[in-house]
């Protein structure tokens, strides 16, 4: 084979070669319109993120999620737009995958549920799916990510979630989560022993007060008997609202009987003020029935049964006192 049939040959394999990249070039460019039109007109926000989490993308609907402009945003952190929880969340998953870095193992995709600080200051929850990018060597340069609106998921979740755990009259947690709440401290009684009380009360008079003035106004006197309730406990308790005119309470951490019977006397005499929901004042009052763990019972049902008789008793001694379980008084 002469030199001019070497040559011919290698101009066809540079045409071929040449073809070839037009044909990737062709499919990259028809790719990236894709892309533009996909990240243009979506929904959902794309971005994407240099190594130390700065962007250098993002898309119109990204724009719309953080309330600024391709040019405001473009540059800065990223977590300069999330709460401070949702920051801490993100930086928490980013450690479990960094030894992968250093060992140059690539990972999945990771998916948050994070809270965006709009730029005009209110919060919306959005769902975030980011995927790393990384170099030939395997080294991390950047991250390509999804951001979706999911404030009004979130907020319907969170409406349901209140509806199963508190009481829609006094806002007050309901029977489930007292339960709930009652049982966990239970459970960490046996690593961290403690003596905990419960309390049951029931407010004396609300019949009274429903037969004369209705029952509307019996649920305003209920609200208000909730809030006092409320502040005459201490931070670390937990106050709940059975049903009708019972309430529960959980006293955590009670050092000795004068702990207990500081805050039980709190709740007698935060009954004991009138009520004035219109023009004349309301009396009512609260008796009291207290158990304690573990001298008188070391779980739930037992402990809210015995703070249940020994309310009754208290009752019997005329209201507006309170009476534990294991004892005469």
């Amino acid at each position: 084979m002469n030199d001019h049939e070497e040559t011919n040959r290698e101009i066809v394999r540079l045409q071929k070669t040449v073809a070839e990249l037009q044909l990737k070039q062709a499919e990259l460019t028809m790719h990236a319109e894709m892309f533009r039109l996909l990240a243009e007109n979506s929904m959902d926000g794309f971005w994407r993120l240099d190594q130390q989490f700065r962007f250098v993308y993002v898309s119109p609907a990204a724009e719309n999620i953080f309330g600024c402009s391709c040019e405001e945003v473009v540059g800065r952190s990223l977590f300069e737009f999330l709460t401070p929880e949702s920051v801490e969340a993100v930086k928490r998953g980013y450690a479990k995958r960094q030894p992968l870095q250093e060992q140059k193992i690539g990972w999945d995709s990771s998916v948050y549920t994070v809270e965006v600080v709009h730029k005009e200051g209110h919060r919306l929850w959005v769902e975030v799916a980011v995927n790393p990018i990384f170099d030939n060597e395997k080294r991390l340069i950047g991250y390509n990510g999804v951001t979706r609106d999911i404030n009004e998921r979130r907020l319907r979740e969170e409406a349901i979630r209140r509806y199963a755990f508190y009481d829609p009259l006094t806002n007050l947690p309901n029977r489930r989560l007292f339960e709930q709440v009652l049982r966990r401290a239970l459970e960490q009684s046996e690593t961290q022993p403690r003596q905990l009380a419960v309390l049951f009360l029931d407010v004396d008079g609300l019949k009274k007060v429903n037969d004369q003035y209705g029952h509307g106004f019996g649920d305003l006197l209920l609200q208000v008997v909730a809030e006092r309730f409320r502040h005459a406990i201490r931070q670390q308790d937990f106050v709940a609202r059975l049903a009708g005119d019972e309430f529960l309470v959980i006293l955590q951490d009670i050092g000795d009987r004068s702990e207990m019977d500081d805050i039980a006397e709190r709740l007698v005499d935060s009954c004991q003020q009138p009520i004035r929901l219109g023009p004349n004042p309301v009396c009512v009052g609260v008796s009291i029935g207290v158990s304690f763990f573990p001298a008188d019972a070391d779980n739930v049902p037992a402990l809210m049964s015995y703070a249940d008789q020994a309310m009754y008793r208290a009752k019997e001694a005329g209201g507006a006192c309170y009476v534990c379980y294991g004892c005469n008084d």
